[in-house]
């Protein structure tokens, strides 16, 4: 693939990270072509904090099988998403920022949502979009909290996402976007409840 493949389009940035130890940037580069019948072209792009280093963590060629959602890894050196390398469907997968070790985390289990990692290295906590299999197929969806090693996982919640009301493109959703706290014991989630988009505490100290 050459420059001349991408002049046909534009490109914006979008999903910008700090990695924990916040001396490296992550972000989604996306290409749309002007042509609609072509199809866009997705990359994870990394970066030293002044812009320098810039590295493909994720190329458009694995993107293309099926994917979402990029975050970095608790060691600020490697980028955790749901991947379809395999064309088996979506799993977790992890690579380093320069593109470099791409590799399932956990082969069986179908990855979904918003996955991130403990630093523990084998824990992840995601969600679910409602359309996924993973889901319920009622407008709720889980708050699942996988081991890697074990190859197990735990619904350790379940939530209503689907508001009344979601926008002709869905912009309204509720994603419930699981996020860990600073000591890794408890993560805050999104849901909805009683007509009212509500954020959630949720200690998972137990499940660790």
């Amino acid at each position: 693939m050459t420059c001349a493949d991408f002049e046909p389009g534009a490109f914006y940035g979008f999903h910008v990270k700090w990695n924990r130890t916040g001396d490296r940037l992550m972000f989604v580069l996306r290409w749309l072509p002007h042509d609609p019948s072509e199809k866009q072209r997705f990359f994870v792009i990394t970066m030293m904090a002044d812009g320098s280093d810039i590295r493909c963590a994720i190329p458009w060629s694995e993107w293309s099988k099926g994917g979402h959602h990029p975050d970095w890894a608790p060691d600020g050196v490697t980028v955790t998403m749901n991947l379809n390398i395999h064309g088996e469907g979506m799993r977790f997968i992890s690579a380093r920022h320069d593109g470099a070790n791409l590799k399932l985390l956990e082969p069986n289990i179908r990855g979904s949502g918003h996955p991130t990692l403990h630093p523990n290295g084998r824990t992840i906590v995601t969600d679910a979009y409602p359309k996924e299999p993973v889901a319920s197929g009622d407008g709720t969806v889980p708050i699942r909290v996988i081991d890697i090693e074990k190859g197990t996982e735990i619904n350790a919640v379940r939530m209503q996402t689907v508001p009344a009301y979601a926008g002709p493109k869905g912009e309204l959703r509720v994603d419930p976007h699981p996020a860990w706290d600073s000591n890794y014991r408890r993560i805050a989630f999104n849901g909805f409840f009683g007509g009212t988009r509500r954020v959630y505490v949720a200690d998972l100290s137990e499940l660790l």
